[in-house]
């Protein structure tokens, strides 16, 4: 009975500690070792909690671990179980659903927890064995870091790049910014306005058979050039803004990171090329007032050159990525989704709101930056901003000519677009109307991803993911006629700071790159591929 009593219970902490370094071991490089911190913490409080709670009621330490274990194990397969089930169904009865997959977990806690408690058994063998197995599942958690660990340092930069990052000073490869302004010259408020993945009319056309010439027509009448031939020149959100808004090609990266490397600080940290960019500092030295929105598209947080930030958020728990990853793939995944959709529709709502009458919250010229996550997913807003939850059947919607249809992404993403049109159109028309004189931009940061495969594209792939849409109003019309169909995002403050602010910026080759998220800095030029097929589409059309 000593023996018993002196017996170590162990299992329900190393089980609850398991789904972490699993996380962790797959997110090395984009999450910082002191992430583990917050989330290792959290769950020992439940689970040591829990299991002294258990032993005070039950007078079992063995029944109390051997409960907690159970209830972990339910708690943190439940998501997995989801997704494998997810679209599964027998007879048209999708069994993937968590109406159902829910109940049925619950009832397996229970019967587990009922037996557990009423069963004569001590467990204190159970106990021995569930000690060995949650040592082996740790061991093989903490081998998976460390295997990760030894192929970062393999390779010559990534140790340093991905596990002891310092922030790097990359202006040297940007162009010192030279400006002409009259004493008594008006400057005007400039609006930039990115529509994730928001692809040019053709692609519409092409992929979705939608015709998006009404919202095209109505920019054209309010003196808006809508590029024909517009493309991104890379295909993911990371590397497009960046280098938009520091009007470069950020290839050096390739070099000064490292094209094996997987870490997005250089990217998305606090001094990253995308908060930390040359055209916001080219206003801030042309005595421009910074206003940006959390819509927490990419950059969390407000942006730290600006001078007022709407839409503005306090940090959160899930907003440590091993909490969220683990709290999405709990029992809890559900829930969490909702309310992380219920946060970005009320950012979106408000950014939508509070763009078109940003310019008059200072008495000095205007830069207003927002970076919307439409019509990328989730898909959450129907084509009059109905809140739609991902997944249900677009029957749900006021939308009578989708009623016979059931859930498909290509739709959702459509009404989407026929939302995000209705607020843009609301915003031009509102700035317009107080602040004709302003510049206004609106882009696409890529277009579409519909069936290809981001790691080896295909030319296809290519021509896919890099038309975007993209809309330039400039106040003076005698100005219009430097914007032409054929352009690229690279060029796109080029052009407006030589046009407006006297700069001689020199006006860069179109050129176009593939990287993916898993390589963001292993760039391979895609050019060719799309004037190939350019010049290939103008042919057809005559």
């Amino acid at each position: 009975m000593n023996k018993k009593k002196n017996q170590k219970i162990f299992h329900p902490f190393l089980v609850a500690v398991f789904p972490i370094l699993i996380i962790y071991s797959q997110n090395i490089g984009r999450v910082n070792f002191e992430n583990l911190i917050l989330p290792i913490t959290l769950i020992l409080i439940f689970s040591v909690g829990l299991y002294y709670i258990l032993k005070i009621i039950l007078k079992n330490p063995f029944k109390a671990g051997l409960i907690v274990t159970i209830i972990l194990i339910l708690l943190f397969s439940y998501g997995h179980v989801y997704y494998l089930l997810n679209d599964v169904s027998i007879d048209g009865f999708d069994i993937g659903r968590n109406i159902y997959l829910i109940p049925v977990f619950g009832l397996m806690l229970g019967i587990s927890i009922f037996f557990a408690v009423k069963a004569k058994r001590v467990f204190d063998n159970a106990t021995s064995i569930l000690n060995v197995v949650s040592v082996v599942f740790v061991i093989i958690a903490l081998s998976n870091v460390f295997l990760v660990v030894v192929e970062i340092t393999s390779c010559d930069q990534c140790s340093n790049q991905e596990l002891f990052y310092e922030t790097k000073d990359f202006s040297n490869y940007f162009e010192p910014h030279k400006f002409s302004i009259l004493e008594n010259q008006v400057r005007p408020n400039v609006y930039y306005l990115i529509l994730d993945e928001y692809a040019r009319n053709d692609a519409l056309l092409e992929y979705h058979n939608f015709s998006n010439d009404k919202f095209t027509g109505f920019l054209e009448n309010k003196g808006f050039h809508v590029a024909k031939n517009s493309f991104a020149n890379y295909p993911m959100s990371i590397q497009s803004i960046p280098a938009t808004m520091n009007m470069n090609y950020i290839n050096f990266l390739a070099d000064e990171i490292g094209t094996e490397v997987r870490n997005y600080k250089p990217l998305l940290g606090i001094d990253g090329l995308y908060p930390n960019n040359m055209v916001i500092k080219n206003f801030i030295e042309m005595d421009y007032k910074i206003i940006t929105f959390n819509t927490f598209a990419l950059h969390k947080y407000e942006n730290p050159l600006s001078d007022e930030t709407f839409c503005h958020r306090d940090k959160l728990l899930l907003d440590n990525k091993l909490v969220d990853a683990l709290a999405r793939t709990s029992i809890f995944g559900y829930y969490i989704e909702r309310w992380a959709e219920a946060e970005t529709r009320q950012v979106t709502l408000c950014a939508f709101e509070n763009f078109g009458n940003s310019g008059k919250v200072f008495d000095k010229p205007v830069f207003v930056w927002a970076h919307i996550m439409l019509p990328h997913p989730p898909w959450i807003f129907g084509p009059n901003g109905e809140e739609i939850t991902p997944g249900k059947p677009l029957l749900l919607t006021d939308n009578p000519d989708f009623r016979d249809s059931g859930w498909e992404p290509k739709i959702q993403y459509i009404q989407q677009v026929q939302f995000a049109n209705k607020k843009t159109i609301e915003i031009v028309e509102n700035i317009l109307e107080h602040d004709k004189n302003s510049i206004i931009i609106i882009q696409g940061d890529h277009g579409t991803a519909w069936d290809i495969n981001l790691t080896e594209p295909s030319k296809e792939d290519v021509w896919q993911r890099l038309r975007n849409f993209d809309a330039i109003y400039f106040p003076d019309e005698e100005k219009r006629v430097q914007l032409n169909d054929d352009r690229t995002l690279v060029n796109t403050f080029r052009i407006i700071f030589n046009s407006y602010f006297g700069s001689e910026y020199e006006i860069l080759d179109d050129r176009m790159y593939w990287g993916s998220n898993d390589k963001p800095y292993n760039f391979e030029e895609v050019t060719q591929f799309v004037l190939d097929k350019l010049k290939l589409k103008i042919i057809n059309k005559e």
